[in-house]
């Protein structure tokens, strides 16, 4: 079989009977057979002759993936034409430049895209036709008698265009790419020959056809094959799924985004289970994903039936391609049972240039090259990494019409892919990056930004990152530095109760900057929550990030500059209690200018977690109700807080009055003497029992044992200790011994009068979470519980009880005192508590926030003197601090750097 129709025919008298097409009409699954699609693409071919298609003529295809593609695409090849794929979602300009460029005769499109069509047709002289697939006039063409379905025998050669793919769209001289029927039928050969498909599959046609990879894969190989394809009907998740179960896929054809998706549901999913179930579910999963590297055998399919009970237990296994595909996404999968199967190719190679074999995939790698098609290095550098190139007869005829482009990446017969990568010793190609993306930096050494964006994106709570370089001033010279944008997972920061952004990002990817040659580390970032520009089948559109983001990586507020409102966003500025609140942010804030729905309250407008607090108050002053700090702490941007107050209003509105006489509290003591919550305060146990001592006791006396033996625990400096309360121990907080250390330093068993504050999300698990009373801990967060943290923390000192806290509020990367939380010099000042320096030495090097165990190191724990508030003020004011507060914090800071320094 040399073209495309010899091959449909040849599939057409083979599998006569079994079920080509799978749709679902009405709520009900039904089939169209191979019989009926070969009548149906006979004559629509000859209604096409009819009309004057000629041999070598361009026919669009506007339209979604439904089961009019195949009729359409195999009919305009047999009759001789050439198919041209386009994006039915594309804009007016896109199309008509494509349509224009290739000279279409005649146009198919369906219902969304036929009135967008026919503004074309007006503007296009060589479009002869437009024809809707979902009108009578094609039922009836498809649906013609016998008797009027004479097929028109063509003379195709292998090598004449079958299609032509343009991969954009958007510039007036698009870049069409035409593939040959020799090119598709070769290509098909080879994934058949790998044995991954068979006659008894089933495809699910997901992804948008316009597109080499799906059209390819889901389309012309299932047919040739005598496969089956399932079309949904929609793009919706839950609508897939059930399309997988329902018509027993598999084969689920998709791109590494949605399997993301997937596997962050799964995980989440998991995560909700109760602790030890879940530790349970862990421990068994990583046994089982051993079983299967060493034997193939797959058990965790089993262990998480449930999961794969929700894509149809028919399905055999995932194929992944058109963008690169997570490691830990990969891995994840792999890990509860399921097969993805990773491949890679571009438009050019009709596409598919490698595969995973399925009895031995790689996580990491896109595969092995498939049958009759050569990949090489060239240009390689000293770790082997160089341009990919490839041969085989899947290579392209050439770009339509631009022969200086074609010569200028076939050579020799090679194609020239652009890609970077390496082959490793069994043939698997790893693929670094794109060669018009390598990043060069001024030193000369090059970055691969996909190499640094998975490094930073494994370990940081975001959804997105994408790295380029920036220029900056340094020694007086300009040199380049990597810089970032990225979309933070606002899931993971509601879960746990944290609206510091940057903070927590920053933490993260300076643990992992600790990690990478110096080459590959952020010089820094920038936060958005605007999705990045992608390709529809997932690739970061990088170029266009740095475009719209490059000259603004320096202003730390207001990126971008300019936010255009939506009809919603609109809607929601013109209500009266938007108004209202966007006054009072200007007057918190200081801001000048027009505040967005989406503007963040901490990157945008400056609110910190204290100035939360204060916006919590200022709002129940303005609006005389009672505001839940919850609904701060859950709010991100300036249309989260407007959303979250206004069903209060709503409330007022139906009857609920409004307390004129409210009495706010205004200073920070009224605000901090007012009681915790009844749920708190029961956590709090001021008078501890028998029982609780005894368990303390034991615990306490295995920590210091733990500590002495194996890390050569010294303690100095406890007559420093005031006998009674209330003071503040603070500490250093240099690793996750921290807490424990003091704890097992104190002399005379002071722990019952002891409270510790903790971050609030490593006391939300069930088991630990009935230790907080017990252990003395004080749950904080830095945005909906920090109130009430300081409130409790203010009840237990007003007690005259002991506190210990870490004011830097997280763990140093490089052991060095970082800056103080204001809201430690607030509870300071408001209790009049002494303060009591504690200086933790050797605990950053046995277990610093960087690594994930604990290792061999000498621990010393040094009480100083008492350093009372007037003096910590005095200190901090000779600093240039602002105010009380931030001198008090800057004077027990640097009273807690000269006790670390002082030996």
């Amino acid at each position: 079989m040399h073209n495309l129709k010899e091959s449909f025919e040849s599939s057409i008298r083979k599998n006569s009977e079994k079920t080509a097409i799978h749709i679902k009409h009405a709520g009900i699954w039904k089939g169209i057979s191979y019989s009926e699609l070969g009548s149906k693409v006979d004559a629509l071919s000859v209604f096409l002759v009819k009309e004057g298609l000629k041999k070598g003529d361009r026919v669009a295809l506007v339209m979604k993936n439904r089961p009019e593609w195949p009729i359409v695409f195999f009919a305009v090849v047999s009759a001789g034409g050439i198919c041209v794929p386009i994006n039915s979602d594309s804009i007016f300009k896109e199309i008509e430049n494509i349509v224009n460029d290739s000279a279409c005769k005649f146009l198919f499109a369906d219902e969304s895209s036929i009135q967008l069509v026919e503004g074309i047709h007006r503007g296009c002289s060589s479009v002869k036709g437009i024809i809707s697939v979902d009108s009578e006039k094609f039922k009836d063409v498809a649906e013609a008698p016998p008797s009027e379905r004479k097929i028109q025998d063509q003379d195709i050669d292998a090598d004449d265009t079958a299609c032509i793919m343009y991969t954009s769209g958007t510039t007036a001289q698009p870049k069409g790419v035409m593939l040959t029927h020799g090119n598709f039928i070769a290509n098909c050969n080879s994934q058949y020959k790998l044995n991954i498909v068979n006659k008894k599959d089933r495809a699910l046609s997901i992804l948008p056809l316009h597109h080499a990879y799906p059209l390819t894969v889901t389309l012309i190989l299932p047919i040739l094959s005598g496969s089956g394809i399932i079309y949904t009907g929609t793009v919706k998740k839950e609508d897939i799924l059930e399309a997988s179960r329902e018509a027993k896929a598999t084969v689920f054809v998709a791109v590494p985004q949605m399997y993301s998706l997937f596997r962050k549901k799964i995980d989440d999913g998991i995560g909700k289970t109760f602790f030890p179930i879940r530790v349970l579910i862990k421990i068994i999963a990583g046994i089982l994903c051993r079983i299967r590297k060493k034997t193939g055998i797959n058990l965790s399919r089993y262990l998480f039936y449930g999961i794969h009970r929700k894509f149809g237990r028919s399905v055999r296994f995932f194929a992944s391609g058109g963008a690169r595909l997570d490691e830990a996404v990969a891995r994840g999968l792999y890990k509860y049972g399921f097969t993805i199967l990773e491949g890679y190719g571009l438009t050019e190679t009709s596409p598919v240039l490698t595969m995973n074999p399925a009895k031995k995939p790689k996580i990491g790698s896109v595969g092995i090259a498939i049958p009759n098609v050569e990949i090489k290095i060239v240009d390689k550098n000293e770790d082997d990494v160089g341009e990919v190139i490839a041969q085989g007869p899947n290579i392209m005829k050439g770009y339509y019409k631009r022969k200086d482009i074609t010569d200028s990446v076939i050579k020799d017969g090679w194609f020239y892919t652009g890609d970077l990568g390496y082959i490793d010793d069994e043939g698997y190609l790893f693929l670094t990056g794109r060669k018009k993306e390598v990043i060069v930096l001024s030193s000369g050494v090059n970055v691969y930004p996909d190499e640094v964006e998975e490094a930073y994106m494994m370990h940081a709570p975001i959804r997105e990152i994408c790295v380029f370089d920036v220029p900056i001033t340094k020694a007086g010279a300009e040199i380049l530095a990597l810089w970032a944008i990225v979309v933070p997972d606002l899931e993971f920061f509601r879960k746990y109760g944290e609206v510091n952004l940057k903070d927590v990002i920053r933490e993260r990817f300076d643990n992992v900057s600790r990690t990478l040659p110096s080459h590959m580390r952020l010089m820094g970032f920038s936060i958005t929550l605007e999705e990045l520009p992608h390709t529809l089948l997932g690739k970061l559109k990088r170029f266009e990030v740095k475009e719209a983001y490059a000259s603004k990586v320096t202003e730390e507020r207001r990126l971008p500059e300019v936010k255009e409102l939506s009809g919603e966003d609109m809607k929601l500025m013109e209500k009266d209690i938007s108004k209202k609140i966007v006054d009072h942010l200007k007057k918190q804030t200081g801001v000048e200018g027009d505040i967005a729905p989406t503007d963040l309250l901490e990157l945008d407008l400056g609110i910190d977690s204290l100035g939360r607090i204060e916006l919590v108050s200022g709002l129940e002053s303005l609006f005389g109700r009672d505001i839940e700090s919850e609904i701060i702490g859950r709010s991100f941007t300036v249309g989260d807080l407007i959303k979250g107050i206004e069903p209060l209003l709503e409330e007022q509105a139906e009857g609920i009055p409004i307390d004129k006489e409210k009495k706010v509290p205004e200073t920070w003591r009224e605000k901090l003497q007012v009681l915790p919550k009844e749920e708190n305060l029961k956590k709090i146990d001021l008078s501890p029992g028998f029982m609780t001592a005894l368990a303390d006791f034991i615990f306490v006396g295995i920590s210091y044992l733990f500590f002495r033996i194996f890390y050569n625990l010294k303690v100095e400096g406890t007559e420093n200790i005031p006998p009674k309360g209330p003071y503040i121990l603070y500490s250093n907080h240099t690793s996750y011994f921290d807490g424990f250390l003091v704890a097992v330093s104190l002399p005379r068993f002071p722990m019952l009068d002891l409270f510790f504050v903790g971050f609030r999300p490593y006391f939300t698990v069930p088991i630990i979470r009935n230790l907080v009373r017990v252990g003395r801990i004080i749950p904080l967060d830095f945005s909906s519980h920090l109130l009430e943290a300081l409130r409790s923390s203010y009840y237990v000192l007003a007690s005259g009880k002991k506190l210990c806290l870490f004011p830097e509020g997280i763990r140093t990367l490089d052991g060095e005192v970082m800056q103080f939380k204001k809201g430690f010099g607030i509870l300071t000042k408001e209790t009049g508590a002494k303060l009591v320096p504690v200086v933790l030495e050797g605990a950053h090097q046995a277990w610093p926030r960087t690594r994930k165990f604990p290792r061999f190191h000498p621990i010393k724990v040094r009480f100083g003197k008492p350093l009372e508030i007037k003096e910590a003020e005095r200190i901090g004011y000779e600093t240039g601090a602002g105010d009380s507060y931030e001198a008090i914090c800057l004077g027990a800071r640097d009273t807690l750097i000269k006790l670390k320094e002082k030996k």
